[in-house]
């Protein structure tokens, strides 16, 4: 749990994202193919693409952010430094009590959470990088990231790792045992699994449904909890699929008026197309992608809440905003709080799920 937990934090206007992970990949597919005979991914045959440099190596993320800044201002940080050397209130502890508790509770099955957006940029991914991060912070058993992106999914980049290995890879060979699955994945410094879509940042094809499952079941069982990144959308096959087959939702959306009526029309949606049942597993995130919002968040908040879901807002975050790898140490407090939140409202919602249609 992070020492500066406030809820109060959580609920002003809105995003930014997780740490980097450039070493994780260390861990990862690399090593881990090497002793377990996992097949090398084919070698591309194609011309230098865009953004490589010489022998067809990628340019590193970090090298295209002029400058990767905290989330919050120095003397702001100095500020939480001495409010926390002269430590918290009441509540605060009893929050914090509260988040710890529930993160040692065991499951009753692998737990999946499925993070979704009606449209893409609204930070769908660096939702999905943070709170599977926090989760794997804070528990002891394994937790996993999963890119259900079927094109190019950044979910990889937003954890710092660069897998060479992907779930088509995962899904052909069929593993028995965690450590033959182990070898598919890339583990970032903070001890979290990531199974990717794309091979060393590269599409490795579109893939149905059925793949996507049949990768993600042959190592979900040997962990507790699976946080999917799906498509942008909530209409495509491969997404309709996760999102009913989870424990829990978050629905990410941007923190403007067209975000608070995007969202409401996917609630709207979910609950005409026989899926109401979705609605007691949701948490709705809205996600502030500027330093100022006027739209009235307040007003938007209670036409949200009106289905019953809680509805956390997300700042904005310097360095969550520059789309390159997160470093946990760099997220602003209230951003950090305010995905924390998001984690104990959803996880709470998995456990008490019996199960997904």
């Amino acid at each position: 749990m992070h020492s500066e937990f406030d809820w109060e934090a959580a609920v002003n206007p809105v995003l930014g994202g997780v740490a980097s992970g450039g070493e994780a990949g260390q861990d990862g597919p690399e090593a881990a193919g090497a002793s377990s005979g996992v097949p090398a991914p084919p070698v591309s045959a194609h011309p230098e693409a865009p953004g490589q440099v010489g022998g067809g190596h990628q340019v590193p993320a970090d090298d295209l952010v002029r400058k990767n800044q905290h989330g919050d201002p120095l003397a702001r940080r100095m500020g939480r430094g001495v409010r926390g050397a002269m430590g918290g209130g009441a509540r605060e502890a009893r929050e914090k009590a509260a988040f710890a508790d529930l993160m040692q509770r065991s499951v009753p099955s692998s737990r999946q959470i499925a993070v979704a957006s009606v449209r893409g940029g609204a930070g769908k991914t660096t939702m999905a990088a943070m709170l599977a991060t926090e989760l794997a912070l804070n528990r002891a058993d394994r937790v996993l990231a999963a890119d259900a992106d079927a094109e190019l999914g950044s979910l990889p980049l937003r954890l710092g790792v660069n897998p060479q290995l992907s779930l088509f890879d995962l899904a052909a060979h069929n593993p028995n045992t965690f450590q033959e699955a182990e070898g598919f994945l890339t583990r970032t410094q903070h001890g979290l699994y990531v199974l990717s879509s794309t091979r060393g940042g590269r599409i490795a094809g579109e893939f149905t449904l059925e793949t996507f499952q049949t990768a993600l079941s042959s190592v979900s069982r040997y962990v507790a909890a699976t946080v999917v990144d799906c498509g942008a959308g909530i209409l495509t096959e491969v997404n309709r699929g996760v999102v009913t087959s989870s424990h829990g939702l978050v629905l990410v959306t941007p923190g403007t008026v067209d975000g608070a009526l995007s969202a409401r029309g996917a609630l709207e949606w979910y609950a005409a197309n026989d899926l109401g049942g979705l609605l007691s597993r949701t948490v709705i995130a809205m996600v502030a992608h500027a330093p100022q919002v006027n739209a009235d968040l307040q007003r938007a908040q209670q036409m949200l809440a009106a289905w019953g879901l809680p509805v956390v807002f997300v700042p904005y975050d310097r360095h969550l905003a520059t789309g390159s790898s997160v470093e946990v140490a760099k997220v602003s407090a209230a951003a950090r709080t305010a995905v924390t939140r998001v984690v104990h409202e959803v996880f709470s919602r998995s456990l008490a799920a019996g199960g997904p249609r």
